[in-house]
């Protein structure tokens, strides 16, 4: 038994491990896009903001 709880957690660490690699990734690619297009958007009134 100890030993299927020691593959399960080995299990549950990879895939933890997997999904902050995928998480640290996208956040990486998302910090990439220009901040220009950012502060644009932020500066539309809300009636132009629907329309965008």
């Amino acid at each position: 038994m100890a030993d299927n709880l020691y593959e399960i957690d080995s299990a549950m660490n990879m895939i933890k491990e997997d999904i902050i690699r995928e998480l640290s990734e996208s956040v990486t690619r998302q910090n990439k896009v220009p901040y220009h297009r950012q502060t644009i958007s932020n500066n539309l009134s809300f009636s132009d903001k629907t329309l965008d």
